[in-house]
C-alpha cells in the first residue's frame, strides 16, 4: 500500500518544506530544539563565487552509488514539485520571518527515487535548486528555527485534515528537529500513523535539509514503523554533502 500513502504525503510535506527544511521522527521522541547555526555541520562555508546561472541542480541530487547499495533506483526522475507557496509563507511568518516570497530558483530537478530491495516502505529521494545566496541563509534561518517543528507540524495537520481523495487519513504523532547530522543543515523528522480500509500504518519521514553557497537540497527519507537505519541514511547524506562542495 506505499506508494499511494506515501506519494499523498511526500506531496504536501513538499509543499510545505521544498524551500525550507523537514524531517520525520519516532512518536517516543520528545520534540527537540533545533541548533542556531545555519551552517551544515561538517560543509563548505557558504561564501561562493560561482555565479548561480553556471550551476545545475542536477549535480548535487542522490545518484546511484555506493551509499545506495541494497536500492533499486527509479531510473528517472519525475518534475520538481512547486509546493504551496501559501503554505511555506505561514510557517515562514511563524517562525519569524513574515513576507517570505522567495524568487524562483534558476534550476531545479528531482532525482530517482531509491526503493531499498529488502523493504519497498524504505525509499529516498532528493530535491535541489539553484537560488541566491541571501536566499540561502534566509531558508536557513527558517528551519533552524526554535519554533519551526511546532509551526511545520500545524501546517502540515491543516492540510492532511479529513479524509484524502484516495481514500486515506492521517494522523501525525510527532514532529521533532534532531541535531543535523553531519554534512547537514537541518533534519526534521515526522512521525505518524496512515490509515486506508485495512488498517492503520505507522511511517517516519526525515526530511533532511542542506543550504550550501548557492544550493538548497532536500533529502527525503521515509520507512515504516521505524527511523532509517542511521548508517544507511548518513551515506545518503555523505554524498550529497560531498557534492555540495563542487560549487
Amino acid at each position: 500500500m506505499s506508494g499511494g500513502i506515501v506519494a499523498s504525503v511526500l506531496a504536501v510535506m513538499a509543499a510545505g518544506c521544498q524551500e525550507g527544511s523537514l524531517a520525520v521522527v519516532s512518536s517516543t521522541t520528545p520534540v527537540a530544539t533545533p541548533p542556531a547555526a545555519t551552517t551544515p555541520t561538517g560543509a563548505p562555508a557558504q561564501a561562493i563565487d560561482t555565479p548561480a546561472r553556471d550551476l545545475r541542480a542536477g549535480d548535487y541530487v542522490l545518484t546511484a552509488g555506493p551509499e545506495t547499495a541494497g536500492f533499486e533506483s527509479s531510473g528517472g526522475a519525475d518534475d520538481p514539485d512547486s509546493g504551496s507557496s501559501a503554505m511555506r509563507a505561514e510557517i515562514a511568518a511563524c517562525v519569524g520571518v513574515p513576507g517570505y516570497d522567495p524568487p524562483p530558483p534558476s534550476d531545479e530537478t528531482t532525482g530517482d527515487t531509491f526503493t531499498n530491495i529488502e523493504e519497498s516502505d524504505f525509499q529516498a529521494i532528493s530535491r535541489a535548486q539553484i537560488l541566491p545566496a541571501e536566499q540561502i541563509s534566509e531558508n536557513a534561518e527558517i528551519v533552524t528555527s526554535p519554533r519551526f517543528a511546532d509551526c511545520y507540524r500545524g501546517a502540515l495537520e491543516e492540510q492532511l485534515a479529513g479524509e484524502d481523495a484516495s481514500g486515506f487519513t492521517y494522523e501525525i504523532v510527532a514532529v521533532e528537529t534532531p541535531s543535523p547530522p553531519p554534512g547537514a543543515t537541518a533534519l526534521v523528522r515526522t512521525s505518524m500513523g496512515i490509515t486506508d480500509e485495512y488498517g492503520t500504518y505507522g511511517y517516519v519521514f526525515d526530511a533532511v535539509y542542506f543550504y550550501v553557497g548557492q544550493v538548497a537540497v532536500e533529502l527525503e527519507v521515509h520507512n515504516i514503523q521505524d527511523v532509517p537505519p542511521p548508517a544507511v541514511e548518513q551515506g545518503l547524506i555523505d554524498q550529497i554533502a560531498d557534492k555540495l562542495t563542487n560549487q
